[in-house]
């Protein structure tokens, strides 16, 4: 797993994990601001610099290389900052390694769809083997993200998704599929060891906007935030709000950390 490390001389680290077709590169607006932290961005299996093998377990597999990296880089703990796909690893990762997770942002969250758009991804995941990849990604990324003002998030989607191999894609594709019904054993981890949870999600995020709702109940120490006007990749489409928003939840963690009883 290819990886980055940003040293801002810090205690805290915060691990980054991109989404479906990105890479470290798709947190290019958050590195400057989480200049207060030590950053470890990774890219998946088949994404940038990542090299990819076609084996079983793809999910649980990116959770340990994450852990290996953390590892060797005597990292103890780390807040998780997560977008779409990512949010999968995010969840995987805390509930394997639940005592290095300080607290889980998860940006357009993709787990939790309700039936009508399951149905829609077992229909996705039933034809990606006999559509172009050509046809398969724009058609996907505009299922997606369907607006103008969703046009950028769009266009880097499909350019970065090209650069995958077909293999990659649709191993990731079936990790989603099959991760919506691994939900309540990763609600269950997090209530248990109390993890703070941060939810942010674009307002026009229309595949998961339910979802998170749906899933926000039922974490106590879970908080929500839609952004007006903007799609599922709210980190890059309105990456000023998102970032205040990262903010403020991680120096929120830190206050509760020093004084406890204001928390």
């Amino acid at each position: 797993m290819n990886y980055k490390i940003y040293n801002n001389n810090s205690k805290e680290w915060v691990l980054l994990i991109h989404g479906l077709g990105g890479s470290i590169n798709t947190w290019k607006y958050q590195i400057e601001d989480l200049n207060e932290y030590n950053v470890l961005a990774v890219d998946l299996e088949g994404h940038g610099g990542s090299a990819f093998e076609k084996r079983r377990r793809l999910l649980t597999r990116s959770a340990s290389e994450i852990n290996e990296i953390l590892e060797s880089e005597h990292i103890e703990k780390v807040h998780v900052i997560a977008l779409s796909l990512g949010t999968l690893v995010a969840m995987e990762f805390a509930y394997l390694y639940k005592e290095k997770v300080k607290s889980i942002l998860l940006a357009g969250f993709v787990l939790n769809m309700g039936i009508g758009y399951k149905s829609l991804l077992a229909i996705l995941e039933g034809i990606k083997y006999f559509v172009p990849k050509k046809v398969f990604y724009p058609v996907f990324a505009n299922l997606m993200m369907p607006r103008k003002n969703h046009k950028k998030s769009r266009d880097i989607f499909i350019r970065e998704s090209v650069k995958m191999k077909s293999v990659a894609f649709r191993m990731w594709l079936s990790e989603l599929f099959r991760t919506q019904f691994k939900l309540n054993e990763y609600l269950i981890s997090i209530e248990e060891s109390k993890l703070p949870v941060m939810f942010i999600s674009g307002k026009q995020d229309y595949f998961f906007v339910n979802s998170v709702k749906r899933t926000q109940k039922k974490i106590n120490d879970a908080s929500l935030y839609f952004i007006e006007k903007c799609g599922h990749v709210c980190s890059i489409e309105k990456h000023n709000e998102f970032n205040c928003l990262m903010i403020d939840f991680l120096h929120e963690i830190s206050k509760r950390e020093y004084y406890p009883s204001a928390a």
